[in-house]
């Protein structure tokens, strides 16, 4: 069986089993019991475990540093482009919607409000759920830092992937959504090279997403057979 969607401008034909699978993800994501986790591990990768737990709101990586839980969300299309804002703080420099994960939010929960609020991108209408990575990719910040006055010394990233299946752009909104602030000035695709490029202070980080991410997103595009065309 297979479903035509629309919605926002994004059109395409679908597998009933993908469209099941976001609906499974979602049941995930914010009806499963959720339980305090910590990561003490010092290592810049590490095992999340279930993608629905919740996070301890200062995760340590040692005895001695705290890093602070954020989440983020990567969006793909079939050419494994990635949907990246330009930052209005620092025109130039690209990077994927994140943020810091709520008190009492869980990572897959915190990607899709942070995505919403800095790009009005909504999913399930305009993108599909594919995963929450079981692994997190950790990275230190300069002193001096707002986050250093509140006691942290970098910030643990928990990401959460989607899937566009249009053939353009999605439709967004950078006026800053939910009380927020705007994050970005332009949203644009750009390939993995490009975007290590375009961000060199997060070039380590993105590099060890790229070897966590990239796996799961050619085995989502081969199941569903949403290759490139």
């Amino acid at each position: 069986v297979r479903l035509a969607l629309k919605k926002r401008g994004v059109s395409g034909s679908f597998s009933f089993p993908l469209l099941l699978g976001a609906l499974n993800f979602a049941n995930s994501a914010f009806l499963a019991p959720v339980h305090s986790l910590a990561l003490i591990r010092p290592r810049s990768v590490e095992s999340l475990g279930s993608a629905g737990h919740r996070v301890a709101m200062s995760s340590s990586a040692g005895d001695q540093e705290r890093y602070r839980p954020c989440a983020g969300a990567l969006v793909f299309n079939r050419e494994k482009q990635l949907l990246c804002g330009n930052r209005k703080d620092v025109p130039g420099s690209w990077q994927l919607p994140q943020g810091g994960i709520d008190e009492g939010e869980n990572p897959t929960a915190a990607a899709g409000r942070e995505l919403y609020e800095e790009m009005g991108v909504k999913c399930p209408d305009d993108v599909l759920p594919v995963q929450t990575l079981d692994e997190t990719v950790s990275y230190k910040v300069p002193p001096g830092t707002w986050l250093e006055k509140q006691g942290f010394v970098g910030q643990r990233m928990y990401w959460t992937l989607y899937f566009y299946p249009g053939s353009d752009m999605p439709e967004v909104d950078l006026s800053g959504l939910g009380g927020e602030k705007p994050e970005f000035t332009e949203v644009k695709w750009l390939s993995w090279t490009e975007l290590l490029a375009a961000n060199e202070f997060k070039r380590s980080l993105n590099e060890q997403l790229r070897e966590i991410a990239d796996p799961a997103i050619d085995n989502y595009l081969a199941q569903n057979r949403l290759g490139r065309t």
